[in-house]
């Protein structure tokens, strides 16, 4: 196969983060070279399926390479479609990459490479927007598009608590995922173009209730998909596949939930994790296995700076492990699986999944997708949550000290 260049552009106009997320949502494999005329070498970053599995920068590799290159705010860059032979050394969720990607380089632990005046106007338009990275989704597919909406800065799209059987997608524009407590309202996500408003229970769950709420950031404009047509399409799949897919709907409402209550601090990890054992270790990466939990409970736990942090937990019929065409920035490489002492778990053929997974269409495939971006972000956002709540905590102790 002759080598092709698939994508090319200004990093002025496309930064590293919408450039990953881009190739992310196509599936891609190739190679990414970046050229910035103030540094000596150019910069690769190696895909397989849409995911980094390696970079170089000069004398680094793998992910300190590719974090380097967030830096890079000015030059081009060429995505050639090619076989990938190097060594993977990433294994890093394509979201969680960009995400400390973009911390590291708010933070000042990233130097920045380009002329002083386009650093500035970088740094002047992150100011501008949320500390956290706005999530693209895949490429719009309009087959299930039955209506468009318009909607204004400020407005709100869906209200939490309310009834609601619609799921939109975004075709242009940013909103806000919030929920609410008696504390106020708590920043949930920022989803983009690509995105998807409202679960796979808006469509298959009469009277369903919104469990948070969506407000448009600037001027936002939704298709509106066909829920019928949906509906349908998830009636036709397996038992197993329809339950797969409900197993990964909880874990994203869990996690919604999960930050607002480490937000409260109503979470004790340590009475959860009490006696219980490991499943499954954070970081075993060679357990290439999918699991059902037959009895018991389990819990998802990513061994975080600051502790354990609790995502979810899992009950009879939700699945856990490697999901291979999924990166959902959990187990095995992000978090660990503890089971209560009377679990019961079976091993499951993933083969049979992908499969089911491949023959979907493309607007339902884009959900699933999404969802498993959003999932791995928001993990991220609740270590984040508690990260933030014991430096707060901390600070109030030192001041009573004082």
């Amino acid at each position: 196969m002759n080598n092709s260049v698939a994508l090319s552009g200004s990093l002025g106009f496309l930064s590293l983060g919408d450039i990953i997320q881009l190739l992310g949502s196509s599936g891609s494999t190739g190679v990414l070279r970046l050229i910035n005329r103030f540094a000596p070498d150019p910069g690769f970053i190696y895909f397989i399926e849409g995911n980094p599995v390696n970079a170089q920068n000069g004398d680094i590799e793998g992910l300190d390479a590719l974090y380097s290159l967030f830096g890079w705010v000015s030059g081009s860059f060429e995505f050639t479609r090619e076989a990938i032979l190097v060594d993977k050394r990433i294994n890093k969720s394509r979201m969680g990459i960009i995400l400390e990607g973009m911390k590291l380089l708010d933070d000042g632990h990233i130097k920045k490479i380009g002329p002083a005046n386009a650093a500035e106007k970088a740094a002047d338009r992150e100011r501008l927007l949320s500390k956290t990275a706005i999530v693209k989704g895949p490429l719009v597919d309009y087959m299930y598009v039955v209506d468009e909406e318009d909607f204004f800065d400020g407005e709100h799209i869906v209200e939490e608590g309310k009834h609601g059987s619609w799921i939109w997608v975004i075709l242009e524009g940013v909103v806000d995922i919030v929920k609410e407590d008696d504390s106020g309202t708590i920043p949930i996500i920022r989803i983009g173009d690509g995105c998807f408003i409202g679960s796979m229970a808006s469509f298959l769950l009469q009277g369903h209730i919104r469990t948070a709420t969506a407000v448009a950031v600037g001027n936002v404009q939704l298709g509106v998909l066909d829920s019928q047509r949906l509906a349908q399409e998830y009636a036709g799949m397996s038992l197993e596949f329809r339950t797969f897919l409900t197993s990964l709907d909880k874990r994203m409402k869990q996690l919604t939930d999960r930050i607002v209550e480490y937000h409260d601090g109503n979470v004790q990890t340590t009475e959860i994790l009490k006696d219980k054992k490991v499943l499954l270790r954070q970081g075993k990466t060679e357990e290439k296995q999918l699991y059902v939990l037959k009895q018991g409970r389990a819990s998802v736990v990513r061994d975080a700076e600051n502790g354990p942090v609790v995502l979810c937990h899992l009950y009879k019929g939700d699945f856990f492990g490697d999901v291979p065409f999924l990166h959902l920035g959990q187990e095995p490489e992000g978090a660990a699986i503890y089971g209560s002492e009377n679990i019961k778990i079976a091993k499951i053929e993933a083969v049979s999944l992908q499969k089911e997974y491949n023959r979907l269409s493309t607007t339902f495939k884009n959900i699933v997708d999404n969802m498993a971006t959003c999932m791995s972000v928001t993990a991220d956002i609740v270590c984040r949550s508690l990260a933030s709540k014991k430096e707060v905590t901390a600070d109030n102790d030192t001041r009573q000290e004082i």
